[in-house]
């Protein structure tokens, strides 16, 4: 079996954040995550312990709810959002405490 290491894309708190403004459920997050980490879907589904068929049908949930159709847009869409997570981030941190 081959141990894979995963370079972090985002930091934890970039995550949360991340996750929320998609309003992800906990198994979708799972699945989005290891496609940040290029993973397939056979190595996605050997991590979760899932069925490939299974994470095919999360991914085709997450195609629909974004309304896409693959998982390159997918990525796409996940590091637009990601941005917009950083520049509202940005903008509250630079407002003034009242």
């Amino acid at each position: 079996m081959t141990v894979t290491t995963h370079t972090d894309v985002v930091t934890e708190q970039e995550w949360n954040q991340l996750r929320r403004h998609l309003d992800l459920s906990p198994r979708q997050a799972d699945i989005v995550r290891h496609l940040l980490y290029a993973e397939s879907d056979k190595q996605i589904a050997r991590e979760l312990r899932i069925s490939l068929p299974t994470v095919r049908s999360h991914m085709g949930r997450l195609f629909h709810k974004f309304n896409l159709s693959d998982r390159v847009e997918l990525l796409i869409h996940v590091f637009v959002c990601l941005r917009q997570c950083w520049r509202d981030g940005d903008e509250h941190q630079s407002e003034p405490d009242n």
